[in-house]
């Protein structure tokens, strides 16, 4: 499927669906493009971006816009579509990710363009909602996608999302929950994905689990031993992973603005005196834990500080800088993160209608978002 458009600089492109052929040059684009904020990253994809999609569900269709001048791939977005929780139950749920456009072709019709494209793919019926979360400082984002500009789908803002890195920079005591806190096993899987599902039951937009989800793959090198579970009685109340996603997804810090630059020697130096990992230099990768799949019997707060306080001690000394974590801001686990000196991160979360979904969004109850570490 392909559409032929124009800028105003009269270049000439092709929108289409990616093949695997196109993987090393996805990867290049994501190495190039650079996320703005104090801190300016880039989000990539080694050793091969397609593999990583399966992060995204069953379904996942990646679209390019090619440069016919130089050949060149200059911008992508990502269509998925899972099984996620919705009013309580699960439904086939869309998500629009990776949005990617290089600077100097912005401000043309080349991002319109190319929803036309996922309007043309969103007739496949596979899902009427969609989900995506921009960044607080991607704000050319803010300032176009989001505001539903002419020939774009509705985005519906469901509120901020915190996603900050948990700084990991010396042992804490351990927390009394009145439950025992110890690894997932094999044997305790179907007992995880129980306590998953019915507390992510309780959130809107949350996956839904499947046994074998933890087993083949799905979750690439995510397993039932990354978790770490609360027991009560010999129940499984809570749970939360700790996922090394660093063989498959990176991000690579591009620079620090002015600030920064004059402080992070500084604070290296204390840091390394105190044997924690130093704040990488421009160019390096960021090593990082995902705090993933947290699911909490009644939202109880004591039971999450104990699961979070062991996963946060278990991290320490293993090169780790931070354990990244993602909650909606009206997620009654969020004040926990107080216990922890914290590098923010946020953005906006957003319902992406086209008009046959608008219906089912004014249906939508009031249940929190999830918002998923693992695939932001």
């Amino acid at each position: 499927m392909i559409a032929e458009v124009e800028t105003p600089v009269h270049s000439r492109f092709d929108i289409e669906l990616a093949a695997s052929t196109d993987d090393e040059e996805i990867r290049a684009l994501l190495r190039r493009i650079v996320i703005p904020g104090a801190i300016q990253v880039t989000f990539e994809r080694e050793p091969c971006f397609f593999d990583s999609c399966a992060l995204h569900g069953g379904l996942c269709q990646v679209v390019i816009g090619r440069d016919r001048s130089s050949g060149s791939i200059i911008g992508m977005g990502t269509r998925s579509v899972d099984q996620c929780f919705v009013n309580g139950r699960p439904a086939a749920v869309g998500y629009l990710s990776d949005l990617r456009l290089e600077p100097a072709y912005r401000g043309g019709t080349l991002i319109a363009r190319g929803y036309k494209l996922f309007r043309e793919l969103h007739r496949d019926g596979a899902a009427s909602l969609y989900t995506t979360a921009i960044f607080s400082s991607n704000r050319p984002a803010l300032s176009t996608i989001a505001q539903g500009r002419a020939g774009l789908p509705q985005y519906h803002d469901l509120g901020a999302i915190h996603c900050p890195g948990i700084n990991l920079q010396g042992r804490k005591m351990e927390i009394r929950a009145g439950c025992e806190i110890l690894r997932g096993t094999r044997a305790l899987l179907p007992a995880i994905v129980d306590c998953l599902n019915r507390n992510h039951s309780r959130h809107q937009f949350a996956p839904f689990h499947r046994e074998q989800d933890f087993l083949d793959g799905r979750w690439l090198d995510c397993r039932p031993e990354n978790f770490h579970v609360a027991l009560h009685h010999g129940e499984v109340v809570g749970a939360l992973a700790a996922w090394d996603q660093s063989g498959f997804k990176q991000t690579r810090i591009a620079g620090y603005d002015r600030t920064l630059r004059w402080s992070i020697p500084l604070v290296n130096g204390i840091r390394r005196l105190a044997r924690a990992t130093p704040y990488p230099s421009p160019g390096e990768y960021v090593r990082a834990l995902h705090l993933s799949f947290i699911a909490v019997d009644l939202d109880d707060p004591t039971v999450f500080r104990a699961l979070l306080r062991r996963a946060y001690n278990d991290a320490l000394g293993k090169g780790y800088l931070y354990a990244m974590v993602s909650l909606h801001e009206d997620d009654p686990l969020l004040p926990v993160l107080g216990d922890y000196s914290l590098t923010r991160f946020d953005g906006r979360l957003f319902c992406v209608c086209y008009p046959d979904g608008e219906e089912l969004f004014s249906r939508l109850d009031h249940r929190v978002p999830y918002v998923e570490a693992a695939i932001l």
